[in-house]
């Protein structure tokens, strides 16, 4: 096992002396964490962190003991002494640990290098009922094995994770999806705030400083209020009480989140109060009674003090979250919302972004992290990638996200349920990381592991007009409310594609009159795109022209109508593509579904594809018929007594997108057709 690199770890972003702390932390917690309850308070007197035993454990002995740590970087030369200020600071640990934390038993100074034989032999001689012990960095080597052998690679060697490097391999996950990732028109909804609060980030969490400055500005009010007459006056004082000391927990919650600790932040939200003494919560009722003026601020006050408990409890809840599926329906803005968040921030780095499409069905979750190389070296498993992640995370005192976007996009989504539940009890170890899975709502009982936490999108929903907006003004579309279909621009991506359409290149602002007049124009538009750009991504392994998508979606579309059906086998319909010889992230089915032209859905066997949306299923079928019959034989086929109840029979005699193929040919035959209308046809 190599030597630890302590010039690698001097160049760590931060401070060496705060991540000095941050690995011996991460050791105990490796190593000793499952022995008992470790704890690591702001402002702890004498030790950064400390150890209650629960069960025995052979390095650190029986349960009941005890155990606290002072990590001091101390950057001396190897023969370097202590010198006197250090002496006096480790000695006034040692006096503190004894009056504030009586029960310790054990008491650790962990330096980087070894002491002078002089220091031991001061160190030895300090007087105190704890044992006192020297940890260096040996100790430190040792203890780097087993569970904690990620954290070798993590500050000392090849998983050293640097803003530079998270934001280049940023930059390569999101060159796939670019042209679907529209920061500029970025609209932020519910689902994204609440991540958003998982993650930590301060400007999510406002209303903790919020309420704090209620409940302080509530007794001001109390204390400037005429005096409460006896019997009463004994409720005031224990209502302001609970006031001052739920406004302090508030303010020290906010500042553990704004200074990213997350170990010093679960402690302090599970050594805050669980509720009000009963005494609290009648007093309001009580003090109305006597008609005092106090009565209202204190009523006030204590309403402060039980939605304070509410907020933190959430506070809690977002913190202890580990692992996230945000569940939304095609084109709702999985993929944006999973591009978005990875974004680093003011206060943190970039997140780390991963595709499900990449997974195979043999695949397992580390055949993912391989993925992501660190150097020019891959990754060797997710718990090295979280690792890796945990430790860029704590350096920048922010939690990290670790996106798995469009789950429901792998070859087979059934195969993940027993690698996420694995990798939510690894999480346990990896406090500083979230990690976020999108996908489908029709997968998520297949693909998800029973418990996680989910979050939904549906849409814009009421922030509809206001994204419209904004999609309007970067696209320099100038329309007015009144002209705009509202309704059929609430879906996010019917929106995209309704701007992209109606003014691509934005050049020059254009009005309603350049507007698509139809959705078969739209989707015409739609799926030029989609050619271009899985011709523009297609690997150098598997070239595609334009030609080739054109021919495989008449492919969808005869298949559809031929068998009249809405779904397609998914065997079957690579079959017809001419997939089955293809890699999954090579073939023509998966980049059809990954530009959102089809959907899998759950089935029986290796799944099935149904178009997007009906509508469009409906003009991949008419769009193959015109081109199947051809002008002439498309009007006497049309009118065929068989024609015409597949297309306008009895429910049981019709496809079952017939409405839809009917819906595309009105808008399709003018232009094919030489302006003829389907009803002159067929009349």
């Amino acid at each position: 096992m190599p030597a630890l690199n302590w010039d690698t770890f001097a160049k760590l972003p931060g401070s060496a002396e705060r991540n000095f702390e941050l690995l011996c932390r991460g050791v105990v917690r490796q190593n000793f964490g499952s022995y008992g309850v470790l704890r690591a308070l702001a402002n702890q007197p004498g030790v950064e962190f400390h150890l209650k035993l629960e069960q025995r454990c052979d390095a650190l002995g029986d349960p009941g003991r005890w155990w606290g740590w002072q990590c001091k970087w101390y950057d001396l030369p190897a023969s370097g002494e202590l010198g006197a200020t250090r002496k006096t600071k480790i000695k006034d640990g040692i006096r503190k640990t004894e009056a504030h934390l009586p029960g310790v038993t054990d008491w650790v100074l962990w330096t980087r290098r070894t002491l002078t034989k002089a220091d031991q032999t001061w160190f030895e001689k300090i007087p105190s009922k704890m044992k006192l012990h020297l940890w260096t960095g040996e100790d430190l080597d040792n203890y780097l094995t087993g569970q904690a052998a990620v954290l070798r690679g993590t500050y000392f060697g090849e998983l050293v994770l640097t803003p530079a490097i998270l934001q280049e391999r940023h930059d390569l996950s999101i060159a796939p999806i670019r042209t679907r990732w529209q920061p500029e028109v970025h609209h932020v909804l519910d689902a994204e705030r609440e991540l958003r609060r998982m993650l930590g980030e301060s400007g999510s969490w406002k209303e903790l400083r919020l309420v704090a400055r209620y409940l302080r500005s509530e007794l001001r009010a109390v204390a400037g209020a005429p005096p409460v007459v006896a019997p009463l006056d004994v409720l005031v004082p224990g209502v302001v009480k609970a006031a001052r000391r739920t406004a302090e927990a508030l303010k020290s919650i906010a500042n553990g989140i704004r200074d990213g600790d997350i170990d010093l932040l679960r402690d302090e939200l599970a050594g805050r109060s669980l509720g009000l003494e009963p005494e609290v919560t009648t007093a309001p009722r009580r003090l109305r009674s006597i008609n005092n003026v106090a009565s209202l601020h204190v009523t006030n006050a204590v309403g402060g003090c039980r939605e304070s408990l509410r907020l933190l409890d959430k506070c809690e809840s977002a913190f202890a979250t580990r692992l996230v599926a945000v569940l939304a329906p095609a084109g709702c803005g999985k993929t944006h919302l999973a591009a978005q968040l990875t974004v680093g921030t003011s206060t943190r780095p970039h997140g780390v972004l991963l595709h499900g499409r990449d997974l195979h069905a043999n695949h397992t979750l580390d055949d993912m992290a391989r993925r992501f190389c660190i150097g020019g070296q891959p990754v060797p498993t997710m718990e090295a990638l979280l690792g890796a992640v945990d430790a860029a995370g704590q350096r920048a005192r922010h939690r990290l996200p670790v996106v798995i976007d469009g789950l429901n996009e792998s070859e087979d989504p059934r195969h993940w349920q027993a690698g996420l539940a694995g990798l939510e009890a690894a999480l346990v170890k990896y406090p500083y990381v979230l990690v976020v899975c999108t996908l489908r709502p029709e997968f998520a009982e297949e693909a998800l592991p029973p418990g996680i936490c989910r979050v939904d999108i549906a849409g814009y929903g009421d922030d509809a007009l206001p994204a419209i907006r904004e999609h309007f003004r970067y696209y320099r579309i100038e329309a007015t409310d009144a002209s705009v279909p509202i309704e059929l621009l609430r879906h996010p991506l019917t929106l995209r594609l309704f701007c992209e359409v109606t003014n691509p290149t934005r050049e020059k602002a254009v009005g309603i009159d350049a507007m698509p007049g139809s959705l078969t124009a739209l989707f015409d538009r739609y799926l030029e795109q989609v050619g271009k750009r899985i011709v523009e991504l297609a690997p150098r392994t598997q070239r595609y022209y334009e030609q080739d998508i054109r021919r495989s979606l008449g492919v969808v579309g005869g298949m559809l109508w031929d068998k009249k059906t809405r779904s397609l086998d998914s065997d079957d319909l690579r079959k017809a593509l001419g997939d089955e010889a293809r890699p999954w992230d090579q073939s023509l089915v998966r980049a059809l579904e990954h530009e959102g032209v089809l959907l899998r859905m759950p089935s029986q066997g290796n799944g099935a594809y149904v178009p997007s949306y009906d509508r469009l299923g409906g003009h991949l079928v008419a769009s193959t018929l015109l081109a199947r019959h051809g002008q002439d034989g498309f009007e006497s086929w049309i009118r065929e007594p068989s024609t015409i109840g597949l297309l306008a029979g009895a429910t049981e005699e019709r496809t079952p997108l017939a409405d839809d193929v009917v819906y595309s040919l009105v808008g399709q035959i003018p232009r094919r057709l030489q302006s003829k209308q389907l009803w002159q046809l067929v009349d």
